[in-house]
């Protein structure tokens, strides 16, 4: 009965985490020391509203009674504006509740400026919930707009001129509201908020929103001095709100592109090309869409709106039909689609170059697991034939010394084969850990001498000298087996040979070395025992499965099996390179 061993596979390693522990670096912040909490917070907040009073309070004094709208009389809204601005000691705990405290002092006449501004950064910074704060500011932006527009119209007169009313529009909300916002945002969100692949994209998107949609209503207010009511498709407040709910739906745009695309051709008849989100809209669909059909239908639709709405608009010419149509298409269809398609083409490049090295360094994570693994078998190995051969050898000796048996001299020279094999074993055991040790730039390791077809009949003379009777027959010349394979062969008898002397003890052992024509055959048998084994050798049967590998790596066979009479043997055939 014969068991086949084979070496097994070494499995690899699971990949490292190798994701950074804790919150991101860019969340971190430096906390203040102890000593400063919670009262040099306190103290804090109490200048920061002080010297917001102060400086809303001068602000509004500049302003003559009457300049600015106020449903309050003039010292009334003076004091409301100390007050709201003084709240702001509380913003770190109730950000909302102040938001609505400073955004109502101006809806009453109150101006607190740089409070509104200090407000809502609190607001973004501090509350718990993102969804409030993206409820809550665009709600608070339109609310600082009508109160910037009444104080325009109440300060008009005066001023002299209404062509600097849209850029104070623009600044009015930038400075009091949205950058306020999102720099108050910009530490506490996510790597990668709800659909947005990185906050940058995030804010970019808020930023569209709010300068894009916002500007244009004011604009369209702003020239409807020049124009009739007539040539609007529809009524001025259903256009405003028409281009506001249009310019929300850019949020979607990475999202859902073919909802939005889809949206803005549509509306083009109501709100016109000149405030129609149709470019914005096509350059998502080109870049983010999946579908290249939606992206030909898409364009092609609009394309045929936009000179549909050129050809029933009563102001062009019918000679001018076609330049019109031209001039109307190209900059809000062609060029948008094919910038879209450039800027799509080029990010699944990335991505794919992205998944591609990802992939790469994955698979030298796995190679590089498995050469370990293999290297830790091919050590654990070496050690164990190295090892276990010359100590069960001196196990054997020693037990020899201990029963005292020949005299004198029998135990002198067990004594000295112990030390022998005690030092052979030492300087086989420094080889293989001298590998360990070797540095990168140091690749000299202290090689010991291959082991020789000689080296065979040392073996088995060392086993003869432990008092085992092993017949030893070698068939064939010998100089045909290479190099590669005669550690093989060395390693096969000595294992061969140390559990002969585990499990039989000194029962009679063959062994048996045939050089063929193109391989190299190892016999080692052992009878079976007489009686029980004393020598009490430990076993950890990694030895048989060792060898099984050493053998299959170069290409040939190895058997090991007990036998009918009680004994054992082992055999391997190693082919000839």
């Amino acid at each position: 009965m014969s068991a086949e061993v084979a070496g097994p596979a070494a499995a690899p390693a699971p990949l490292p985490d190798r994701s950074p522990p804790g919150p991101s670096p860019l969340l971190r912040f430096p906390q203040p020391p102890s000593w400063w909490r919670p009262w040099g917070v306190i103290v804090l907040d109490a200048l920061i509203a002080v010297g917001c009073a102060a400086f809303d309070t001068s602000l509004r004094s500049t302003f003559a009674e009457g300049q600015l709208h106020s449903v309050l009389p003039q010292g009334w809204a003076t004091w409301l504006t100390v007050v709201a601005a003084l709240t702001l000691v509380l913003r770190r705990r109730f950000p909302l509740v102040v938001v609505a405290v400073i955004t109502g002092g101006l809806l009453l006449g109150a101006g607190s400026v740089l409070a509104t501004g200090v407000a809502y950064y609190s607001l973004a910074r501090h509350t718990p919930r993102l969804r409030t704060v993206f409820i809550a500011a665009p709600t608070g932006l339109l609310l600082v707009l009508g109160v910037t527009a009444l104080h325009l119209r109440q300060h008009d007169p005066h001023h002299g001129s209404t062509g600097q009313q849209p850029v104070l529009f623009v600044l009015a909300g930038l400075l009091t509201v949205v950058l306020p916002v999102l720099n108050g945002l910009y530490p506490r969100t996510p790597r990668q908020p709800w659909w947005w692949q990185s906050r940058r994209a995030m804010l970019f998107d808020s930023l569209l929103v709010l300068l894009f949609p916002l500007a244009n209503p004011v604009a369209l207010v702003s020239g409807l001095s020049n124009r009739n009511d007539d040539d609007l498709p529809v009524p001025v407040p259903v256009l405003i709100v028409l281009v506001m709910v249009q310019g929300l739906g850019v949020l979607w745009r990475r999202r859902h592109p073919d909802v939005l695309a889809a949206v803005a051709v549509l509306l083009i008849p109501l709100v016109t090309p000149h405030f129609s989100i149709l470019p914005v809209s096509l350059y998502a669909l080109a870049k983010y869409g999946a579908s290249r059909r939606n992206l030909l239908i898409g364009s092609g639709a609009a394309a045929m709106v936009v000179i549909g709405w050129a050809m029933y608009d009563t102001r062009f010419q019918t000679d001018a039909l076609v330049p019109i149509s031209i001039v109307l298409v190209v900059p809000s269809v062609v060029v948008p689609v094919l910038f879209g398609m450039y800027r799509g083409a080029r990010r699944s490049l990335l991505v794919s170059l992205q998944d591609r090295a990802d992939r790469l360094e994955r698979e030298q994570h796995l190679l590089a697991s498995q050469a370990r693994m293999e290297e830790r078998t091919r050590i654990a190995r070496e050690m164990h034939d190295v090892v276990s051969h010359r100590v069960s050898l001196m196990v054997v000796h020693a037990g020899a010394l201990e029963a005292g048996a020949g005299g004198t001299e029998v135990s002198a020279d067990t004594g000295r084969l112990i030390g022998d094999m005690g030092r052979q074993a030492l300087n086989e055991l420094r080889q293989v850990l001298g590998v360990l040790r070797v540095d990168d730039g140091d690749q000299r390791v202290p090689l010991s001498p291959q082991p020789t077809p000689d080296d065979l009949a040392t073996l088995v003379e060392e086993s003869r000298a432990a008092g085992m009777q092993v017949a030893f027959d070698v068939i064939g010349e010998p100089s045909a087996a290479d190099s590669t394979v005669q550690p093989t062969l060395y390693r096969v008898l000595q294992e061969g040979l140390t559990n002969a002397h585990k499990h039989a003890g000194k029962a009679p052992a063959r062994v048996e070395v045939r050089y063929q024509k193109d391989a190299v055959r190892v016999i080692v048998e052992n009878e079976a025992p007489d009686g029980p084994v004393t020598s009490l050798l430990p076993s950890g049967g990694h030895g048989l499965v060792g060898l099984g590998e050493r053998v299959t790596v170069l290409g040939g066979t190895f058997e090991a099996g007990a036998l009918e009479n009680g004994g054992f043997r082992i055999t391997a055939t190693v082919p000839l390179r």
